[in-house]
Order: structure tokens, then C-alpha cells, then sequence
């Protein structure tokens, strides 16, 4: 179990680690990060870890910024020393709610939780903790069906379907459809991965938000990362980094 915590207070953060490591001790805890800022930055270019830890209110931001930044994909155990984000923390792919102070008996509490439920929906599974998030992550998501695009004085409703990707360029989000055309949307290209069906969608890289259906072949590109050739014509040349090369010919195999 490769285990993330994010907590803004280094005796908190030390205190729950060592819980953790009392209750499991073959787990590992591979980094704790004190910011919103920092764990973005962190599940963009690492590997989503197992399981995680965060508390709510860190020093830059509420936590539940990070989780509209980036899709995680597996349970989350909020630990906070406030009861009124409840709600907002089950919208994610929460499994648990713990109060500060956080003790032992709290912690296995909710530790035999993940385990009940890894067992009722994961028996077969290689790495039932991941498969665990993924279908955690799938109940909890809701896809926007249809986007509105303002087109000169029309009002154009698009399944996203029909969308081949999303591209972000020049402080604009530009949609290209199967069929060719494009148009430009007020929505910001973090708004459209919210909204769109991640076993449809993949966040390739900052610009780009593409559509499986309408990926065409991908090339493998110098350091380890690959170039994808979409079934629409792109602005620029669509490259996945070598940190997220790995996942997305993961989710292009395994998550549709």
C-alpha cells in the first residue's frame, strides 16, 4: 500500500504516520505535503498512491481544491478538526471522516472499513486498494451529458460524444468535434475534465483533454514519451510527459 498524506501540520502530519505505520506497518508512506499547491503539483507527476490522508483546511486552501484539479482515483480518509465539511468530503471518493485529534481506534475503525468494502467489490483484483478508488471514484462521479456551446447568436447543444478533445491555447478553450468543427467555450479546461466521463476522457497533458474514441495511433517520441495522433486535426503536437505515459496507455487498455 503506497500511502499519501496531506496535512499542513508537521506534528499532525508525524502523529498520523506513525498510527498508520503502528496499524500497518508494511504500508509506505511515501510523501506527506503540506499545501494545495504542492499536492497538485505531486498527483500530476506521480503515480496515484493507494490510499490518502488529508486534512481539510491546509495553509493555502481548502483540500477539496486539489480533488477539481486532479482526478484521484482511490479512497480518501479526511482527517479534520472540523465537522462541517462532511458533506463536500463524500462528494469525493472519501471512506472515511475522522475528527482531530485522531487515535488509534479511530483510525482502525476506519482502516477495517476499507477493508469490508475492498472485499465485497474487489476479490479478485491484483491491487484491490487501486480497483478499490477506481470504483469508489465511478460511484461519486456524475458526467455532464450535454455541453452548451455559444456559437454567434445560436445556442449549440454537444454531447460529449461527439467531442474529439478539448484544447487549451492562447487563454481559450477551443472543442473540436468528430465531424470537424470547432468552436470556442466559456468553460476553463479544468471545468470540462470535472464534467467529462473519465473512462472516456483522459487529461493528456495542460492543453489537451482527449476523447478515446477519436485517438488514431500514438507514436513513441524521444525521453520516454509518446505522441498522440488524433482522428481530428490538432493545433499542435499532442504529447503525453514520460510521468503520465505509463498511466495513460494504462487507461487506455484497462479503464474504458
Amino acid at each position: 500500500m503506497r500511502v499519501l498524506i496531506i496535512e499542513d501540520e508537521r506534528k499532525a502530519a508525524h502523529e498520523l504516520k506513525s498510527l498508520v505505520l503502528n496499524l500497518q506497518p508494511d504500508w509506505n508512506i511515501v510523501e506527506i505535503i503540506p499545501s494545495v499547491a504542492e499536492a497538485i503539483e505531486w498527483l500530476q507527476e506521480n503515480k496515484t498512491p493507494d490510499l490518502i490522508f488529508s486534512d481539510i483546511q491546509l495553509a493555502d486552501a481548502v483540500c477539496f481544491q486539489i480533488f477539481e484539479k486532479v482526478r484521484v482515483d482511490c479512497p480518501i480518509i479526511f482527517c479534520t478538526a472540523y465537522d462541517e465539511y462532511a458533506i463536500k468530503a463524500f462528494e469525493t471518493s472519501s471512506i472515511g471522516y475522522l475528527l482531530k485529534p485522531v487515535d488509534k481506534i479511530k483510525l482502525e475503525r476506519a482502516l477495517v472499513k476499507l477493508d469490508r468494502i475492498k472485499s465485497m467489490f474487489s476479490q479478485n483484483a491484483t491491487n484491490p486498494y487501486g480497483d478499490l478508488g477506481k470504483l469508489i471514484g465511478q460511484l461519486s462521479f456524475t458526467s455532464n451529458k450535454t455541453i452548451l456551446v455559444h456559437h454567434k447568436e445560436k445556442i449549440i447543444p454537444v454531447t460529449y460524444t461527439d467531442v474529439a478533445y478539448f484544447y487549451y491555447g492562447q487563454g481559450v478553450v477551443m472543442i473540436k468535434l468528430t465531424n470537424g468543427h470547432t468552436y470556442h467555450i466559456s468553460q476553463t479546461i479544468d471545468e470540462i475534465e470535472s464534467g467529462a466521463d473519465p473512462r472516456v476522457f483522459y487529461r493528456a497533458n495542460r492543453q489537451f483533454i482527449i476523447n478515446r474514441n477519436a485517438i488514431r495511433n500514438i507514436e513513441k517520441f524521444f525521453a520516454r514519451k509518446l505522441v498522440v495522433k488524433m482522428s481530428a486535426d490538432t493545433p499542435e503536437t499532442l504529447i503525453v510527459s514520460k510521468a503520465k505515459s505509463a498511466d495513460f496507455l494504462d487507461w487506455l487498455e484497462n479503464r474504458g
